[in-house]
């Protein structure tokens, strides 16, 4: 019986790691064009981009993994009916949970895994993407203009063009406004280059036959040249401060834990001040909104922790409606596996995304807003393992009573 359990094991397994890489290829497709438009458009090095793949590869990891272990229990079980496996340890007297068992207790320590994973490798992994973004942003200084749009983000001047080729950082069609209210300045240029200087200062754009339109007083003034030089400033110290600032998907487990206790003591003195305002209406009006704020911001957190550790707690919940509904099936075909747990976990997902919105804006307590969705789909999952693992309906059964 060891024997088979092993055998039963490694077989789920094997399929577990099937419907990962499937079911990763599918989550990562959006990301995947994303990243061929960065190679190819907009010329980033093939190292950096593959950098960005694995740092995006985490917070998919977060989802597919419990759906892959679901589908993977899905496809054990039923090959087993399918082969009537099932009905052959039945009849040589073999408890069926009994084969389950050493499945469950895998997926238990996988769970205990994912909790670790979604609490602190997700949010590193978060914040290491979003300053790869920057860098790229910073890197290619094509990327922060966009055609047909104004762009104000450079002091002192507003920025136009037509279009642009990233791959060779060359633009077209500009026009920049200088604001400079002393002598109103307008130049373009059919056709430019930009440049980063050295020390990473400033962006150079490069203008070929460029005209300056000058009004001075009661005359107008135009100068033509071959070459003209910009120099715009970039804001290194916004860059710094982005690349600093974590929001609270990039937060791990300790950093959310010391902004929950840091907003927990300002929202007591919030509380202290409001005491003592007495009937001073604009005072409690004004420190009523900051404890509102301060208790939305404490529920953000909260959110973060919960919703790791109950997707990652669901993979259980996943794998014994999976390796269930396998058995009643009587099918192990990987496409459906796949498409039946796609659909599963959409009806999951969906309530998570609004357990999460209703927590942070306060209509619903943290705790039962995240734990809601697995609550939702226990008596389901309940009422078909218990059908197929012990051969008896628990919920239907009290129902019909």
């Amino acid at each position: 019986m060891r024997r088979y359990s092993r055998y039963l094991v490694g077989r789920y397994l094997a399929l577990l790691a099937l419907s990962w890489a499937v079911l990763t290829g599918i989550f990562l497709m959006d990301q995947l064009f994303l990243l061929f438009n960065l190679l190819i458009s907009k010329g980033v090095a093939l190292k950096h981009v593959a950098e960005t793949l694995l740092y995006v590869l985490p917070f998919v990891m977060a989802m597919s993994v419990p759906l892959a272990a679901m589908a993977g229990a899905m496809m054990a079980f039923g090959r087993l009916a399918q082969d009537n496996e099932i009905v052959a340890l039945r009849s040589g007297g073999v408890r069926l949970f009994s084969v389950f068992q050493p499945i469950l207790y895998v997926t238990i320590l996988f769970s205990v895994l994912m909790i670790g994973f979604n609490l602190y490798v997700v949010p590193e992994a978060n914040h290491r993407r979003r300053a790869m973004m920057s860098d790229v942003a910073t890197k290619k200084p094509t990327v922060r203009l966009e055609p047909g749009r104004f762009n104000t983000d450079f002091r002192g001047y507003t920025i136009y063009i037509g279009d642009k080729n990233e791959r060779k950082s060359l633009i077209y069609d500009i026009m920049i406004t200088e604001d400079d209210p002393r002598v109103p300045s307008i130049i373009t240029a059919p056709v430019g280059k930009i440049e980063i200087t050295p020390d990473e200062r400033y962006m150079q754009m490069i203008l070929y036959d460029s005209e300056t339109h000058q009004q001075v007083g009661g005359s107008y003034r135009r100068i033509m040249s071959d070459t003209q030089i910009i120099n715009l400033e970039i804001n290194t110290e916004l860059i710094r401060r982005e690349r600093s600032y974590r929001s609270e998907r990039e937060r791990t487990l300790p950093m959310l834990l010391e902004d929950i206790r840091v907003n927990k003591e300002l929202l007591d003195g919030y509380r202290q001040e409001l005491s003592s305002h007495g009937l001073d209406e604009v005072k409690r009006k004004e420190t009523e909104r900051r404890i509102q704020s301060q208790e939305n911001l404490i529920a953000n957190f909260k959110v973060e922790i919960h919703k790791a550790i109950a997707m990652a707690v669901a993979g259980i919940l996943f794998v014994c409606f999976g390796a269930a509904l396998g058995g009643k099936l009587r099918r192990g075909e990987i496409g459906l596996a796949i498409v039946l747990s796609l659909v599963f976990f959409a009806f999951y997902y969906i309530m998570v995304i609004g357990g999460e919105k209703f927590a942070k804006s306060g209509k619903i307590g943290v705790e039962l807003a995240m734990w809601l969705p697995n609550l939702v789909f226990l008596p389901f999952t309940i009422e078909v393992f218990a059908e197929v693992f012990f051969e008896s309906s628990l919920l239907l059964r009290k129902l019909r009573r």
